[in-house]
């Protein structure tokens, strides 16, 4: 069962349990994490996160997803939170919320 944990920096965590694993916008909304959406599909760039750990409990990301984060100059290991898919499975994944204020 993926183990989310989301954070905020300083100091807000949202975690969450999601057995069945499924789309992480989804948990977010579910749990109230701290991840600002706005366009909600990709293409805004508003939620980008930071993978800490358990990048391989989460589908890569596809080819829209890659343009929006290479606009956006983020190195490897970020990812837009509203297309990220969390693989069924038992582990645990750490996600950081990009502030770039």
């Amino acid at each position: 069962m993926p183990h989310l944990c989301i954070e905020k920096v300083p100091n807000t965590v949202v975690e969450a349990d999601e057995p069945k694993g499924g789309r992480l916008l989804d948990t977010c909304d579910d749990h109230g994490a701290p991840i600002p959406f706005s366009c909600r599909s990709g293409s805004c760039g508003t939620c980008r996160v930071e993978i800490i750990e358990g990048e391989a409990l989460l589908d890569p990301p596809e080819e829209e997803e890659r343009q929006i984060l290479e606009m956006f100059g983020d190195p490897p290991g970020r990812r837009l939170a509203c297309l990220i898919q969390v693989r069924e499975g038992p582990g645990r994944v750490r996600l950081r919320v990009v502030d770039e204020e």
